[in-house]
C-alpha cells in the first residue's frame, strides 16, 4: 500500500473555475493550479463499526507546478492531516492534529521509504482502457508487485493537469499523470479514492506553508504517534 495513513497520499494538481464535462481543448497545455476533491472509502472496515462514523469522508488536494498540499479531516475536526509536498526540494512536511496536539515531520526520500512499506513496483502496465473521471480523460494503468497479498493494484491517472512528477514521493512513482482514483493501504488501513471535483485556478501561496503552532518531530516519532491514532480504527 502507500502513503501516509487512510488519509493520505496522493494525487497533484491545480485548477481554474469548476467543471464537470470539460475536454482536452478546455485545457491548453495542461492546468497548472487548482484543486481536486476525492471521495474516500474503507472498503475492509465494517460499516456497522463503533468507529465507522469518525472516518474522513472527502480529501482535498491544491496544488501548483511544483506544490502539493494534501488535506484531510475525520472525527468532526478532531483528527487532521496535512501532506505538504515540496517537488523542488524532494522534501514532505507532515502535518496531524489530534485532540489539541499538533505534530510536524519533515519527510526526505529516505524517511518516505518507511512510510511506504510496499516498496517499488516490478513493471508498469499501462492498458488501453479509457475514463472520465471528475470531467477529465483518464488512463488506466496496473502496477505489478512480487507480494502475494498486492500482486497487482489498478490506478487511473490525468495528464490533464500540468504537474512535474506528481507521484514521487509515494508508492506510484512510475504514474506518469495525477491520481483521480486509486486505493492505498497504510498503518493497516485500505483507503479508495476517487476524483468528484476539480476546480482550476490560482491558489492561495500560504496553503503550501508549514502549518502554525506545529511541534517539529522525527519521522520516527511522527510514525509512532500515527500508528497510535489510527490503531483505534484497526483493534
Amino acid at each position: 500500500m502507500a502513503k501516509p495513513n487512510a488519509l493520505i497520499t496522493a494525487a497533484a494538481c491545480l485548477l481554474m473555475p469548476v467543471f464537470s464535462g470539460c475536454d482536452r481543448a478546455m485545457l491548453p497545455g495542461g492546468a497548472q493550479e487548482g484543486t481536486i476533491e476525492y471521495a474516500l472509502a474503507f472498503p475492509d472496515m465494517d460499516p456497522n463499526g463503533l468507529m465507522t462514523d469518525m472516518l474522513p469522508e472527502k480529501a482535498v488536494l491544491s496544488f501548483n507546478q511544483d506544490q502539493q498540499s494534501f488535506d484531510l479531516s475525520a472525527g468532526m475536526g478532531m483528527f487532521k492531516t496535512s501532506m505538504l509536498v515540496n517537488t523542488p526540494a524532494q522534501v514532505v512536511d507532515y502535518h496531524m492534529s489530534v485532540m489539541g496536539k499538533n505534530l510536524v515531520a519533515a519527510f526526505k526520500r529516505r524517511d518516505l521509504l518507511t512510510l511506504n512499506k510496499t516498496g517499488p513496483p516490478l513493471t508498469m502496465v499501462k492498458t488501453m482502457a479509457r475514463d472520465t473521471i471528475a470531467g477529465l480523460p483518464c488512463k488506466q494503468a496496473y502496477l505489478i508487485y512480487d507480494q502475494l497479498d498486492a500482486p497487482e493494484v489498478e490506478v487511473w491517472y490525468t495528464e490533464d493537469l500540468d504537474q512535474k512528477n506528481p507521484n514521487w514521493y509515494g508508492p506510484f512513482s512510475d504514474i506518469p499523470g495525477v491520481l483521480m482514483r486509486y486505493e492505498v493501504v497504510q498503518h493497516n488501513i485500505r483507503m479508495r479514492m476517487e476524483a468528484t471535483k476539480v476546480t482550476l485556478g490560482p491558489v492561495d501561496p500560504l496553503v503550501f506553508q508549514k502549518r502554525p503552532e506545529h511541534q517539529e518531530v522525527s519521522p520516527e516519532v511522527f510514525n509512532g504517534q500515527l500508528d497510535e491514532v489510527l490503531g483505534v480504527f484497526t483493534n
